[in-house]
This record gives structure tokens, C-alpha cells and sequence, in this order.
């Protein structure tokens, strides 16, 4: 867990979060580079004393205009006369060299102060979202799968892009107002209180009331904020629906169905981002009056004769100058509220995701190669979030090297099996061995290291077909099994007739090929693993009978040496198994060879014939 995620789990569990916890825990970010945080405030630092100095000089030169004897006492008209002797000049020809000057001089260290901040907070707050995107994005890759089964790909995916980009805008454009204007602000006041401190009574008084400005439209930026993620994470999910499913959505006619999903979604995210920008557009000019009256106030004390007994004209005149001043970086400051709420909403979302716990792995044990012999007693399993047993007190005994088949109606829990097998889910009770060792001791890295999957969903990747077979730890594989797999999954005469060949580019998710060329791309994946344990789940499902016998024909050959688990609704691809299951509503209701659930009738023999019938 990093620095971060500690900060943010200590807290999390005393209640409910508020802005600075969340916040704390997004500058925690910043920590690795602290030193470019560094110099981006110290450049924000010169540009406020810019802002400072320019109203000063002001005092510089009016009190030079007036020839009066007050003229050194501002904080650039003391600098002047310090550095360069003046005693032979007025006082008007002397600030009519310096003033000049100063006006050069500070602008440019005021546009380089300017730069250095924005550059360096740029380059802190980019550093910052890559490294949140990279973290989302890796958890995403270790989450346990209920995860995914109670987020759709829609609201994934939309937590990567937008949710992302949301704290983009609280980290750099948001964290780069603050620090700027902020500074701003508070060397604006400090010369004001160097100036005359009571005057500036006037603006610390009317301070409550902005903070209660921007408090209370602050908790409508963050609920509107949660609410347009939330649709907008709607608004990806009916598009990927519509897209992946394009065919579907012709075919049955459902273009105004999805037509009118997606409106009411973007809908939804319109009409709250207008109560986001109503909530924005009230809070600047509340402010400004607030600022205005305060200033009003400022002026009216100011021309008391009391008051300008200390005060040269020059003095008040740039006292009156910074507090004008002042509007503009409080606005900003205000105006970036919707910003950083918009970035903590998403913030939150984000960082709770980042503490949820990745999949169970506690074991210690590993091993190069294991024999594959499979041991399951009384394994209860149900889904997360329901009661349902998907498998009920399932016991087997699987040899190594030997062929199981599971056959069943949907739903009989063939396939939660296997997903049990390959630690996607945790049973409720009862225990698989692998190898005398239950799979809880393996690592999970390894355990998986030794299962070899081929799907009915087959995925395939926006890659080169070399890429989709060699993928991931087979990337290292020799030339020479690469294309003894090609060819056990009879897939080398169709790879061949691709424009490019084995570096031809597949389309998302196997685009242009059949459903027959991307199972055999997934069967080769699964042959060059050459792996103890193999799991087909209905490999056979998307091939024609020609390739279907071929395919089969390679099969009997890669499953004689090792641990095959088969599932399949068609009967005939799992004759030759040693032994066949039939399950029915998470239960073993009958085992044996072909011949003997035949013999014995039930329902095996009740779906065998009612396939050859059909």
C-alpha cells in the first residue's frame, strides 16, 4: 500500500471524508516531487511580489509628482534610493529614470515568476494524473472478479477517461490557481497591512461571509459532480453496448431503443452539469458584491481625515490599489471551486476503488510443473450477492493426465466450477487439491501458471495474430513451437491468406475473422502454453464440422498428456472422455463413460438423444 493509500485508509475508516482528506491524499502525489513543487512556488512567489511591487510603485511616483518628502518610504521607492545616489536630482527627474526601470524590471521578473510556477505545476500536476491513471488502471488489472461483476465496462472504462481527467482539472489547472492566486492574496494583504493594518479590518470582516459563500455552493459542485459521473459513465456504456452489439442492434431493429437509451443518459448528464454551471455562474457575482461593498467600505474609511493624516497620496493610492487588486484573485479562487469539487467527486470515486482489496493471495507454495491431479470435496459456491447455490456439496476426483467432460443444462454449474478451479471466486466451503495441495496454498501467479483456458467468449486483442498467440508470458516462446501450435489448431491456412500474415492486425476483439478462425487463434494460444491443466469451455461451440473434426482430431493428441477438463452442450465432442459428469442445479447427478450414461438412461441420455434427433 503507498503513503497515499495509508493516509487515505486511516481516515477512511473514521467516517466519511471530507475535501482536505481527499485532497491531502491527491497532493501526496506530489510528494516524490516535491522539488519541482518547490520551484513552482517559489516561482508564484515572484509573481506575487510583482503584483505587490507594481501597485507600490505607484506611491513611488505620485509622491514624486507631488514632490513630497514621504517619497522614499514605499517599499521600491526605498530600494531606488538606496542603490543610486540621488542627492544631485529632484525628485521628479529622479522617478522619471527609475520608474521606468522598475516598470521593466518587475514585469519581467513578474512574466518569469509567471512561468517558472506554471511550468513546474504543470509538470508536478501531469506527473500526478499519469501516475492516479497507471494506479486505477493496474487495480483494474488485479481486482477480484466481483468486481467486474457488479461494474459495467461502461463505468470502468469511464472511470479511467473521464473520471481521470476530472482530477486532471483539480491538479493542474485548480492546484496551479491555487497556489498562484492564494500567494497573491496574502502578499496583497500583507502590504496592506503594512500600510495601515486597520483599513484592512474592512476586508478581514467581509472574509466569513465568502467563506460561507463558497462553502455552501461547494457541497452542490460536489453532488452535482458525483451525478454527472455517474451519467456519464452511462452515456459510455450504452455507446460500447451499441457498438459491440452494432449488428445486433440492426438486425432486431433496436437503433430507436438504443437511440432513445442514450438520450435519456446524455440527458441526464446535460441537465446536471446546467445546475453545475447555475451553481458556478451565482457564486462569481455574490462574491464580486461582497468584494465590492468591501471595497466601498475600504474607500469611505480611507478618506476620513483621521486616516489620511498618515498617508501620503502616493501611499493611499496604492493602498487603494492592491485592495482593487484583491477582486481578481479571490474570483479565481472562488471560480475554481467547481473545478476542484469536480476533481474531488472524482477523486473519491477513484481513490475508493484504489483501496478495495485485490484478488486473494495468501499462498506461499510454487513449483515448476505440477502433474495435474485434481481433488474436489463438498464444494459449496454462490455468486456474491445472492443466496443461490451455484454448486451444491460438488465432490470429484480427477487423475492426472486424464479427460474429464462436465455436461448439463445451462445453468447446472459447469462452468462455476471451473471458475473455482482457476481461483476467479472463493467456494463458501469444501476445498480443490492440486496435487494433495489445496489451491488457497498455491501462489496465485503460479497456480494459474499451470491452466490453460479456451473459451466460448474467445478474446482477442487489438494486435498482430503473432501477438494474440504469443501473449503475455509466451511472448519468450521459440519460433519453432510457435508454428507446431499454429498448426495443432489448424489455424496456419487461414493465417496465411491474411494480407500480412502472422503480423496481420486483428480488429477489435478478432474483427474480420469468423468465429471459427478466432477459436482456432485461441486454441493455438492455449497449445503453445503447453500447459499440466487444460480447460476447454465449449472450445468447440463457433466451428463448423469440418473444422470441428480437425481440431478435435489435434485435441485427442494435446489432452492424452495432460489433466483436460472439458465442458460442452454438444454430446459428441465428449465421447472419448475417461469420465463424463452430468450436473444439473449445482449437483453431480450421474458420472461414468459414454456407454454407461447411456445404459443407465437419465439425463444425459435424454440430451444425447435429443441432440441426434434434432
Amino acid at each position: 500500500m503507498t503513503k497515499p493509500q495509508a493516509m487515505y485508509s486511516s481516515t477512511r475508516r473514521q467516517g466519511k471524508l471530507n475535501d482536505w482528506q481527499i485532497y491531502r491524499r491527491l497532493l501526496g502525489y506530489v510528494l516524490p516531487y516535491w522539488y519541482l513543487f518547490l520551484f513552482s512556488v517559489l516561482g508564484f512567489l515572484l509573481y506575487s511580489l510583482g503584483n505587490v511591487l507594481l501597485a507600490d510603485m505607484m506611491q513611488f511616483l505620485l509622491d514624486s509628482l507631488n514632490e513630497s518628502s514621504n517619497v522614499a518610504s514605499g517599499i521600491v521607492s526605498g530600494l531606488a534610493y538606496r542603490l543610486v545616489d540621488a542627492q544631485d536630482m529632484g525628485r521628479l527627474e529622479f522617478a522619471r529614470i527609475a520608474v521606468p526601470m522598475a516598470i521593466v524590471l518587475l514585469t519581467m521578473s513578474r512574466s518569469l515568476g509567471f512561468f517558472i510556477g506554471t511550468y513546474f505545476m504543470n509538470h508536478v500536476a501531469r506527473q500526478l494524473v499519469h501516475e492516479l491513471r497507471c494506479e486505477l488502471f493496474d487495480k483494474i488489472l488485479v481486482a477480484p472478479s466481483a468486481f467486474y461483476d457488479s461494474h459495467s465496462q461502461g463505468v470502468l472504462i469511464s472511470k479511467i477517461t473521464y473520471n481521470v481527467e476530472q482530477v486532471t482539472g483539480a491538479a493542474t489547472k485548480a492546484l496551479k490557481i491555487i497556489v498562484r492566486e492564494s500567494l497573491t492574496v496574502a502578499a496583497l494583504l500583507g502590504y496592506m497591512l503594512y500600510l495601515n493594518w486597520r483599513l484592512c479590518l474592512v476586508f478581514f470582516a467581509v472574509a466569513p461571509l465568502i467563506a460561507i459563500v463558497v462553502r455552501v455552493v461547494g457541497k452542490h459542485f460536489r453532488r452535482y459532480s458525483r451525478r454527472i459521473q455517474a451519467s456519464m459513465g452511462d452515456v459510455t456504456q450504452v455507446s460500447n453496448e451499441s457498438i459491440s452489439a452494432y449488428r445486433e442492434v440492426r438486425i432486431f431493429s433496436g437503433q430507436a431503443q438504443q437511440r432513445e437509451r442514450f438520450r435519456n443518459a446524455s440527458d441526464y448528464n446535460r441537465v446536471q452539469s446546467l445546475k453545475l454551471a447555475f451553481a458556478d455562474a451565482v457564486s462569481t457575482p455574490v462574491i464580486q458584491t461582497l468584494l465590492a461593498l468591501a471595497l466601498a467600505t475600504l474607500v469611505w474609511f480611507a478618506l476620513s481625515p483621521d486616516i489620511l493624516i498618515g498617508f501620503s497620496a502616493g501611499s493611499l493610492v496604492a493602498f487603494l490599489i492592491a485592495a482593487g487588486q484583491l477582486g481578481k484573485p479571490i474570483r479565481q479562487l472562488s471560480g475554481v471551486q467547481s473545478v476542484v469539487q469536480r476533481g474531488l467527486a472524482a477523486s473519491e470515486d477513484i481513490f475508493a476503488q484504489l483501496d478495495l482489496e485485490d484478488e486473494t493471495d495468501r499462498g506461499s507454495h510454487s513449483v515448476a510443473r505440477v502433474a495435474g491431479q485434481l481433488t474436489i470435496r463438498d464444494l459449496c459456491f454462490s455468486y456474491p450477492g445472492t443466496d443461490t447455490l451455484a454448486l451444491d456439496h460438488v465432490s470429484l476426483d480427477i487423475p492426472s493426465g486424464k479427460t474429464l467432460a462436465l455436461v448439463g443444462r445451462s445453468g447446472s454449474g459447469k462452468s462455476s466450477l471451473v471458475q473455482l478451479i482457476a481461483r476467479f471466486y472463493q467456494p463458501d466451503s469444501g476445498e480443490i487439491l492440486l496435487d494433495d495441495i489445496p489451491l488457497e496454498d498455491y501462489r496465485l501467479a503460479n497456480l494459474r501458471s499451470h491452466i490453460a483456458l479456451v473459451s466460448q467468449q474467445v478474446t482477442l486483442f487489438n494486435d498482430t495474430v503473432y501477438n494474440n498467440i504469443a501473449y503475455g508470458a509466451l511472448a519468450t516462446a521459440s519460433d519453432e513451437r510457435f508454428l507446431d501450435a499454429v498448426r495443432a489448431a489448424h489455424a496456419d491456412n487461414f493465417i496465411e491468406q491474411l494480407p500480412q500474415g502472422m503480423n496481420s492486425i486483428l480488429g477489435d476483439d478478432g474483427g474480420g475473422l469468423s468465429g471459427g478462425q478466432r477459436q482456432r487463434i485461441a486454441l493455438a494460444r492455449a497449445i503453445l502454453k503447453d500447459a499440466p491443466l487444460l480447460i476447454m469451455d465449449e472450445a468447440t461451440s463457433a466451428l463448423d464440422n469440418e473444422s470441428e473434426y480437425f481440431i478435435q482430431q489435434a485435441m485427442q493428441s494435446i489432452m492424452r498428456e495432460r489433466t483436460t477438463i472439458v465442458i460442452a452442450h454438444r454430446l459428441s465432442t465428449v465421447e472419448r472422455a475417461d469420465t463424463i459428469v452430468v450436473m444439473d442445479k449445482g449437483r453431480i447427478i450421474a458420472r461414468g463413460s459414454h456407454a454407461e450414461l447411456l445404459q443407465q438412461g437419465g439425463l444425459y441420455a435424454q440430451l444425447y438423444h435429443q441432440e441426434f434427433s434434432s
